[in-house]
């Protein structure tokens, strides 16, 4: 089970010092610490959730949710999520693996996102289109359609009829709060191969 520190704190009070035996537990492996207040009791615990609980506000996000989603092939091994209140990409190498946040517009924070659980632990999920649009905002400077093409379906290797069934309206609605070059050329790309 995934718990914050101040839970942790909560169920050791009977203790003369917490801090002491939380030190002691994690040493003996009953606790294992996935960042500085951030702890779980299994190794087998659920990681999406954690992501959360590491940085918030926050949401699963990029390759992360678009593998979560069954759009791209390949196995995605680090946790990526979006927020808006960092600076740079800030990562965490944690005993549950790499979780990396990356930076989006606050406008478009919020937006098309569901709620998903894993093992009874509830986190934000962002939606395929999401995934797709917070995705090629970080790819800069793409203007041309072929490009787009190349990129959709030769680096992404995204599926053409995963591709044909996004709700491309929210798709349209999304790429106003980005403001990004590459996503006004994927919205171009689509309304030239309806």
């Amino acid at each position: 089970m995934l718990k914050p520190r101040d839970y942790l704190m909560y169920e050791l009070r009977s203790y003369a010092s917490p801090k002491s035996k939380l030190t002691q537990m994690i040493k003996k492996g009953e606790v294992i610490q996935i960042v500085r207040g951030v702890y779980a009791t299994s190794p087998t615990d659920p990681r999406l959730p954690a992501a959360g609980m590491i940085k918030s506000p926050s949401y699963i996000s990029f390759e992360t949710a678009l593998g979560y989603h069954q759009m791209i092939p390949e196995a995605v091994y680090g946790i990526t999520s979006a927020g808006f209140r960092l600076t740079k990409e800030t990562y965490y190498d944690t005993p549950f693996g790499r979780y990396t946040f990356r930076y989006i517009p606050e406008a478009a924070f919020h937006l098309a996102l569901i709620p998903a659980v894993e093992q009874g632990h509830g986190f934000r999920l962002a939606t395929k289109e999401k995934a797709l649009t917070d995705t090629l905002y970080k790819i800069r400077g793409v203007r041309s359609l072929t490009w787009m093409e190349a990129l959709l379906f030769e680096d992404l290797r995204l599926d053409r009829d995963d591709i044909a069934t996004l709700n491309w309206d929210l798709i349209r609605q999304l790429v106003p709060y980005y403001r990004s070059t590459t996503l006004k050329t994927l919205v171009a790309w689509r309304n030239n191969n309806e």
